[in-house]
């Protein structure tokens, strides 16, 4: 028997509002799994949604019943009406991610909660609206591709880090936030997309060395696993030899300002740029403070005192003595 046509709204409207929240968290992964073409089993969606086998297995059925989501072979796909639901989940979070990173504080490791709890509340026009007010991205902090209000996703960029060439110049192009405890880590080292890099030789089955940024990094398969890289662009150049983080300079060195780093966001990035951490500007360091305390560094005739994890999102090339 044929399944009677069945708007988004209306299919939600018949679920409570915990049982939507799950529905709609693996309607997302199931998108998720059709976006990059892998098969959408049960134990596989219900990791990407969060929720586990159990509570999966009961947000499946509820999607099924509700005329959301279908089954076949063993495999689950979206029907039109959990699609759209899908879509505007996905766009909601990952605008939500986005709009958190360019006008917040709030730490990285957090954005992807901060935006579970959001994506649920927000409408169609709502979301609308927030990717009028941040200009339409195509991807949001972590680069993951943002689906336009049809559904359209921009093509995937880059390969797998893990087998990226050593000595090749690239760029990381996506850091994917989930499971969170290992985006966590990757966030509390200061890897961000964006980041140029370039990779060692390193020992087999120890995941890969890196200088990202003119920082070394010894990463973990488990971390590793978890980016994306790509070419360098046109316009885009390699890190100077010589240069180093601002945080790396001894005290009565100098140095000129190269970047702001990716991971510098929102109002932090504002403050840095307001007060003279621009390209170009000339540092010195002038002052420490006692057990890893705050450092002043003299920009533009006046001190400014800076955390260390601030000092390190400022790219710098030191001056020859």
């Amino acid at each position: 028997m044929k399944r009677e046509s069945i708007s988004s709204d209306e299919a939600l409207a018949k679920l409570k509002l915990v049982e939507r929240e799950a529905v709609e968290d693996v309607l997302r992964a199931l998108l998720e799994c059709e976006h990059r073409r892998h098969e959408a089993t049960e134990a596989h969606l219900g990791a990407l949604g969060g929720l586990g086998r159990e509570e999966g297995l009961r947000a499946l059925g509820r999607a099924k019943e509700a005329g959301l989501a279908d089954e076949s072979a063993q495999a689950w796909r979206l029907t039109d009406a959990g699609r759209a639901v899908a879509v505007r989940i996905m766009r909601a979070h990952r605008l939500t991610e986005t709009q958190l990173a360019r006008t917040t504080s709030l730490p990285a490791a957090e954005w992807h909660g901060r935006a579970h709890q959001i994506e649920h509340v927000l409408s169609d026009i709502e979301v609308d609206r927030l990717a009028d007010a941040l200009g339409h991205p195509r991807y949001d902090p972590h680069g993951d591709p943002i689906p336009t209000r049809e559904g359209d996703f921009p093509a995937p960029e880059g390969q797998a880090l893990l087998s990226w060439p050593e000595g090749r110049p690239g760029v990381i192009a996506h850091i994917e936030d989930e499971p969170p405890a290992l985006f966590a880590r990757l966030a509390a080292r200061g890897i961000f997309a964006g980041m140029r890099f370039v990779r060692l030789a390193s020992a087999a089955n120890t995941g890969c060395v890196l200088v990202i940024e003119a920082r070394r990094e010894e990463m973990p398969s488990e971390l590793a696993a978890l980016i994306r890289a790509r070419a360098l662009l046109a316009d885009e150049d390699e890190v100077p030899s010589g240069a180093c983080r601002l945080s790396d300079i001894a005290r009565g060195a100098s140095a000129e300002v190269l970047a702001l780093l990716p991971g510098c966001i929102g109002a932090e990035r504002s403050r840095l740029l307001d007060l003279g951490f621009v390209p170009g500007s000339r540092i010195e360091h002038e002052l420490d403070s006692p057990l890893d305390g705050p450092a002043a560094f003299r920009v533009r005739g006046t001190l400014i005192a800076l955390r260390r994890t601030q000092a390190e999102q400022v790219l710098v090339q030191p001056e020859k003595v």
